[in-house]
């Protein structure tokens, strides 16, 4: 089957830049929100969608549009998130506002913070929160900061070497539809890198593009579903699988630079000629405070520059958390049907 794409070089972002009205919206509904989010996960995610029902109609429609058919650059933008305005003397902790960064990623700072509240806000319109008891203890919302005695993993919490392409969670069934990244605080050097799938079948001839359809690759467990020592179901080594699948007209991608391989010297090759695409064509973007960012886990992949945090209280910043559109999807793997995804279905 012959298949079309368009040509996507210098893609510009898709971006939602808030308004001073929509802005002061967004920290009223964040203010009605008051579980706690580690305590009482399912009651957050409750208030979360509830809140969603009275974002800005501008606001959902551009939110709807990308759940539906997502971005030609592989992601949504959302700026302009600001607390300058809040009267003074409201009863909440400054932690709720900018806090400073901790040293660690578990101190559960971000899921305080009224950015956090807005982000989940923004992604209850289009869908549901998700979290995994095997990587940062099953938490809706991750702290991503600089941890020094990790800062040369291939993981988000590294920093000194660049965090390599890949899907979100490429060696599970379970991944997240959405990866939502909100900016506490961000730094100069980290550049957040995304590739969306046309970058990639456009660069490959036809028998390249149905190759790349066949199962021909494995993926091992990403370390940070690795560090606690569960067991999984489906074992430490997946597939083979295809990296991209679905319609023609909408395909979707899977990869993993630093865990995938091929059980062929051709699939071994196909995997060097994407990583040789991703960097020729990647898109970039420098998170900056009061940004929060939605990259399309099944049509892009996403990787990070290197940067050299301070551990000063001052680094980068970043409060992550996921989404899926089918709940139902998971059921099975999460518990009273809550919203965590037990481990051993990682």
């Amino acid at each position: 089957m012959q298949s079309t794409h368009k040509i996507v070089s210098n893609l510009q972002p898709h971006i939602i830049e808030i308004t001073s009205e929509e802005n002061n919206i967004l920290i009223d509904l964040a203010f009605q929100i008051n579980a706690n989010p580690s305590e009482n996960p399912e009651y957050f995610c409750i208030q979360s969608k509830e809140c969603s029902k009275n974002v800005p109609q501008r606001i959902k429609n551009s939110l709807l549009d990308f759940a539906k058919k997502g971005t030609e650059s592989g992601f949504l933008l959302i700026k302009n998130i600001s607390f300058d305005n809040i009267a003074p003397g409201l009863p909440f902790p400054i932690a709720m506002m900018l806090p400073k960064t901790p040293n660690d990623n578990n101190s559960k700072i971000g899921e305080t913070t009224m950015l956090a509240r807005i982000q989940t806000i923004l992604i209850n319109v289009i869908a549901e929160l998700i979290s995994y008891e095997a990587e940062g203890y099953g938490r809706l919302f991750q702290d991503v900061v600089p941890v020094k005695k990790m800062e040369n993993e291939q993981t988000s919490v590294g920093s000194n070497t660049e965090l390599e392409i890949h899907t979100e969670q490429a060696f599970s069934k379970l991944r997240p539809d959405i990866l939502s990244l909100a900016c506490v605080r961000g730094d100069p050097l980290a550049q957040t890198y995304i590739l969306p799938v046309n970058y990639i079948l456009e660069n490959m001839d036809e028998d390249e593009r149905e190759m790349l359809r066949l199962p021909l690759w494995k993926t091992g467990v990403d370390l940070s579903f690795k560090l606690n020592g569960n067991d999984f179901i489906e074992g430490d080594i997946r597939g083979p699988f295809p990296i991209i699948s679905g319609d023609y007209n909408d395909p979707k991608l899977l990869f993993d630079q630093d865990l995938m391989f091929g059980i062929n010297e051709e699939s071994n090759n196909l995997i060097k000629k994407i990583i040789d695409i991703y960097y020729k064509y990647r898109n970039q973007h420098n998170l900056q405070t009061g940004e929060i960012i939605l990259i399309d886990n099944m049509r892009a992949v996403h990787g990070r520059s290197p940067f050299y945090p301070k551990y000063n209280g001052d680094d980068r910043f970043l409060i992550r958390c996921f989404a899926v559109y089918d709940y139902e999807f998971s059921r099975y793997a999460r518990d009273n049907d809550g919203c965590m995804v037990s481990a051993i279905y990682s």
